[in-house]
């Protein structure tokens, strides 16, 4: 949680997420994308259930795809219980009324930083789940593009695997390198080194 810092030098005592967009943003990934992601993963999973002779390894790939599933499904069930406890002042103000947020503020102060601890804990397992889970979809469909023995075209599904494939290692790397940025866990040569090739990639590309 963040704690502003207004012009004047004093503090406002109410809690706000850090950065500050940071529960809008994560809307957009728990509530839209993580349902989309659902169904494709349980779509994709009951073709593989339904024609196993057409994949190289339907079992383990059925297996990652349900996972997968699962944990998407978390990750909304997460994020529903922890958007219940994020609120704001203004929030606060249209729901009691500003008088009433005014003579009790001191109470309600207490009380939004509260919520906003649990909001920010549930929130932080949602995330686990959805990263997890779309981790685990991007294996699933590299497996399952993975050509079977008597299959057709195999040079396009082993070329199709292999870009799944490579874009799924690369979101584990940027979700690992987030991580850590966002514990003050940087003093090791994972992260410098996925910071030096970002900046590297940015002063080329400016």
């Amino acid at each position: 949680m963040a704690e502003y810092l207004a012009p004047t030098g004093e503090r406002d005592p109410w809690a706000a997420p850090e950065p500050y967009g940071y529960g809008q943003g994560s809307t957009s990934a728990l509530f839209i994308a993580a349902p989309l992601l659902t169904a494709a993963a349980l779509g994709l999973a009951g073709v593989v259930g339904g024609a196993d002779d057409e994949f190289q390894w339907p079992g383990p790939t059925l297996l990652l795809l349900v996972i997968a599933a699962l944990a998407l499904i978390a990750s909304i069930q997460f994020a529903y219980h922890a958007r219940l406890y994020l609120y704001s002042y203004d929030d606060l103000e249209c729901w009691l009324g500003p008088a009433h947020v005014k003579a009790f503020a001191s109470d309600l102060r207490v009380k939004q930083e509260k919520d906003q601890e649990v909001w920010a804990r549930y929130q932080l397992w949602a995330v686990h789940a959805f990263n997890f889970g779309t981790i685990l979809l991007g294996l699933g469909i590299a497996a399952a593009l993975v050509p079977p023995d008597c299959g057709k075209q195999i040079e396009c599904r082993w070329a199709a695997a292999a870009v799944v494939l490579t874009a799924t290692l690369a979101d584990a790397v940027w979700v690992l390198y987030m991580h850590m940025s966002a514990f003050g866990r940087t003093s090791n040569w994972f992260y410098t080194t996925v910071r030096r090739l970002a900046r590297i990639r940015l002063r080329r590309r400016g």
